[in-house]
């Protein structure tokens, strides 16, 4: 695949639609719980996605489900490690961790998809990931390995969301295959769906559904969240369509440690 204006459009507004939704999540923590939470965040789109599936015409082969599943599992640990680290550590510091997800995903691409990068796009994914540890990296703790390993879990939240960098690094490859086998709305459903659904049995069995209560002030952030998470995904999952993705996530993740 080749890097075409439109492929880095859809890149970086990935980007910028998921900047907008990680201070939104940021919001929402503030009354909500990480479970109950990514229980709403799932849940809240599902019907946007739902009304754009059935009326473009719904399409599902049965070679969705390996994928869509592995997708749906990883992202419930990943969104629940990402959430606590939300609640646990500033936005600044931890966020841009997620920089790490290039070098993961597009290590992953090569052995699910067969995406191979140049050695030019390594260097680009590269230094979106030196930049991801300088943001963290205080020049008063020295210039050894020790010392950058310190300044990069000073944070309570930072090893939680190098475990999210992890997990959402290994779902990209998944959600093209996916989307591919299904549709972009078809594949955007059955994904938050299938968050909600496991994450809400997880609640049900600790005991804890009274948690899901919502106050009125976060309906009006959850709302924005539905559509925000709507556009975030459509976006992302059409630019995994158009170019290889390593460079969806470099892109995306340079952006959004950038806002």
């Amino acid at each position: 695949m080749t890097i075409s204006l439109l492929s880095v459009a859809l890149a970086v507004a990935a980007g910028v639609s998921y900047a907008v939704l990680d201070l939104l999540r940021k919001r929402l923590t503030t009354n909500l719980g990480a479970l109950a939470l990514l229980v709403w965040l799932a849940l809240a789109p599902v019907p946007l996605f739902a009304v754009a599936a059935f009326v473009g015409g719904w399409h599902l082969e049965s070679s969705y489900w390996m994928p869509g599943l592995i997708s749906i599992g990883v992202n419930v640990v990943a969104n629940l490690a990402f959430l606590r680290a939300l609640e646990t550590a500033p936005l600044g510091l931890t966020v841009p961790l997620l920089s790490l997800t290039p070098v993961f995903a597009s290590v992953m691409s090569i052995w699910v998809l067969g995406e191979l990068p140049s050695i030019l796009q390594w260097v680009g994914i590269g230094s979106v990931v030196v930049g991801a540890f300088a943001l963290n990296y205080d020049p008063g703790d020295g210039a050894t390995l020790q010392a950058v390993w310190r300044s990069l879990t000073r944070e309570k939240g930072s090893m939680l969301m190098i475990v999210t960098a992890l997990g959402w690094s290994i779902t990209p490859p998944f959600d093209k295959l996916a989307a591919e086998a299904s549709g972009t709305y078809e594949h955007g459903m059955l994904l938050n769906l299938g968050v909600a659904l496991a994450t809400l049995a997880v609640v049900a069995i600790r005991g804890e559904l009274a948690s899901l209560r919502l106050e009125r002030s976060d309906l009006r952030l959850l709302t924005g969240s539905a559509v925000v998470s709507f556009v975030a995904l459509v976006v992302l999952l059409e630019a995994y369509a158009v170019v290889w993705v390593g460079f969806v996530e470099t892109v995306r993740r340079a952006v959004n440690s950038a806002l």
